[in-house]
């Protein structure tokens, strides 16, 4: 198993690596000059090309690029161009917003989706069924950002049940939960439907039903435990976008986290802000892709013996 994991962290440091270097020349190609946006648009040329000077993007591509993976890998992700704040530091002070509203989808994710995922494959044919297959085509087909200004439109502004933005009090996180975590749910109860359907028809099911365990038990204790493990495969991946991130419905709630961050930084072109955000969350969902590796074997007795 530990073979499995340097594996996967020896990968997923190449995953980095493209990452950076994608992202770096997406930021390089974007129409713009970062050093005219830090000097306004009424500077003289002088000033501009003083500004580039300083922070180095007179220099070549590569010599950028390499410098910048160096200081990355040290834990420097640069200055903001805008606030002349250390990047690092700036995405850890808002990432406990972030976390929170990922905690919140999560919840979504497995009480919703779990729940209609389960009575869907118990009861299969019947409303709960249909219902849970309905729900699983909207959330799959209703963007996320919709969801959200429909939420704000009615549930914020027109009936004021929520606050319509920021992150002061617990209810500030309904929404943006319920916003992400709707999508979210409907993915989890069409897998849950499936995998749990098929384990209900196997053999060690009907041994336990024939041992005269009830139907709770058989189908908690004993065919959920094996229907849910490629969740724990989608809970590890989803978690690890959230902390990412939620660019657009952190801006659509005022929610004070890093998605909110880089979406002001990519419109103002941060160039050092959108890197940081990206490798950020690029080595999130790294080290957290690892860690679910290693929680199968100790969810799947058969990978630990093979």
């Amino acid at each position: 198993m530990l073979q499995r994991v340097l594996a996967r962290l020896v990968g997923g440091f190449a995953v980095w690596l493209a990452v950076a270097a994608l992202t770096f020349g997406l930021t390089y190609l974007v129409p713009g000059n970062p050093a005219r946006m830090i000097a306004g648009p009424q500077a003289d040329p002088a000033t501009v090309a003083r500004i580039q000077a300083q922070l180095g993007l007179d220099d070549p591509v590569w010599l950028r690029f390499g410098r910048y993976i160096w200081q990355a890998l040290h834990g420097d992700f640069g200055t903001s161009y805008i606030t002349d704040q250390a990047v690092l530091p700036a995405i850890l002070e808002r990432f406990p917003a972030t976390l929170m509203l990922a905690l919140g989808a999560i919840c979504v994710y497995l009480l919703l989706g779990g729940v209609l995922g389960i009575l869907a494959a118990v009861r299969p044919a019947t409303v709960w069924d249909r219902l849970a297959s309905t729900f699983a085509i909207a959330g799959y087909s209703v963007p996320s950002f919709w969801i959200g200004m429909l939420l704000l439109l009615l549930l914020a502004y027109r009936f004021p049940v929520f606050p319509l933005g920021g992150a002061d009090t617990l209810w500030h996180l309904v929404l943006p939960s319920l916003t992400l975590g709707l999508a979210g749910a409907a993915s989890y109860a069409r897998v849950l439907r499936q995998t749990l359907g098929e384990e209900l028809r196997k053999d060690y099911v009907r041994a336990a039903r024939a041992r005269g365990l009830s139907e709770t038990r058989v189908v908690l204790d004993h065919a959920l435990r094996n229907a849910a493990l490629p969740l724990v495969t989608l809970l590890g991946l989803d978690f690890a976008g959230l902390l990412g991130g939620a660019l657009l419905t952190e801006s659509i709630f005022a929610w004070p986290g890093i998605g909110n961050q880089a979406y002001r930084a990519i419109d103002t072109l941060d160039v050092p802000m959108i890197m940081g955000t990206v490798l950020f969350a690029a080595t999130i969902i790294i080290a957290v892709n690892a860690l679910v590796d290693a929680s199968y074997a100790v969810l799947d007795p058969r990978l630990r013996e093979s």
